[in-house]
């Protein structure tokens, strides 16, 4: 189910985000999202069917959070090599900026709710994932290594994710020659050798 999102959604969304951050999936209940939100429990089923719903239609609205983020304001005459590090940094100060959409994405990839929808989310994920095009693009256009996408994703996204859980947890100060190195180094270990 593909919701509208209405300013309801948006305070339901916010309140899950909340509360799954300090509590988790298991001990967030549909009452306490109801109770958190001020939004009637009956309005909430009205929009989502069930708990499991609403965390998968909550992780494909950060999803296009993070999509629209980083691809706001997008100058497609700029190198791709510039345009590397934009999305680079942009991916990392988005979860910088927003910690509570960090941990539940965090949550939900280490979850079996990432199984469990992968058929409902996956199609339209990847038709409307702009980092993944982005990376196909590269590779395209001989910027990339020519390896399969999700090798591709996983070196540049986890490596991104990583550094954003050092900021975030603990050790590592963020300064934006830290950021500029992290993104150095993945871009290193995937434009085209020549």
């Amino acid at each position: 189910m593909n919701v509208q999102l209405t300013e309801k959604i948006e305070i339901i969304f916010k309140s899950t985000l909340e509360l799954i951050c300090e509590k988790g999936f298991h001990g967030t209940p549909m009452s306490q999202i109801a109770k958190q939100s001020d939004v009637a429990i009956g309005t909430i089923y009205h929009y989502f069917p069930s708990k499991d719903n609403l965390i998968i239609e909550l992780f494909c609205y950060c999803k296009q959070k993070i999509n629209n983020y980083i691809f706001s304001d997008w100058d497609s005459t700029l190198s791709y090599k510039s345009r590397f590090f934009i999305v680079m940094r942009k991916f990392c100060a988005f979860y910088l900026e927003n910690t509570d959409m960090f941990s539940f994405m965090e949550q939900f990839h280490n979850s079996p709710y990432l199984e469990i929808s992968r058929n409902s989310w996956e199609k339209n994920l990847n038709e409307e994932n702009n980092i993944m095009a982005f990376l196909y693009e590269g590779m395209r256009i001989a910027e990339l290594r020519n390896i399969n996408i999700y090798i591709l994703t996983s070196s540049c996204i986890g490596i991104a994710t990583s550094f954003a859980k050092k900021v975030i947890y603990g050790p590592l100060e963020f300064t934006d020659e830290n950021l500029n190195e992290m993104i150095e180094i993945i871009w290193n270990g995937v434009k085209q050798q020549n």
